[in-house]
């Protein structure tokens, strides 16, 4: 995935994280009309698969998977990992799908708590900081 790419990918998630979901679809459309008929194509039905998953609040989806995770990032990881092995047993190139799940883990400091999970993850992080008060204490 080249970095102009990627760039945009990040642009699409923060959108979409941050709720601006029709930003987000307009970035997307100007992105499927330059890729159309090119090798950005795959790239791009990733990058709208999880746009999908999102908007459709897809509970079986890898995206709600690892943000319902304790661990979001290290869930990712797992993923991304498992996605690796499983491509490199077909060929020698990578399936833009591992490419686009790739630059998610790179980015994922830079991507906000998607707006939907933002309650859960906060609580989770109060929890975590009660437990750590506590363990000073004790």
């Amino acid at each position: 995935m080249d970095e102009k790419l990627e760039r945009q990918m990040v642009r699409i998630l923060q959108l979409l994280f941050d709720g601006k979901i029709s930003d987000a679809e307009r970035v997307i459309e100007n992105l499927e009309k330059r890729a159309k008929g090119t090798e950005l194509n795959g790239y791009v039905t990733a990058i709208k698969g999880i746009f999908l998953s999102y908007t459709t609040d897809d509970k079986t989806s890898m995206l709600y998977r690892i943000y319902s995770s304790d661990d979001p990032k290290r869930e990712l990881q797992r993923y991304v990992d498992a996605m690796r092995e499983a491509d490199s047993s077909f060929d020698d190139s990578t399936s833009p799908v591992v490419e686009v799940w790739e630059a998610v883990l790179r980015n994922f400091d830079r991507l906000p708590v998607p707006h939907k999970f933002r309650p859960s993850q906060e609580e989770k992080q109060q929890t975590l900081d009660r437990e750590g008060t506590a363990a000073e204490k004790g």
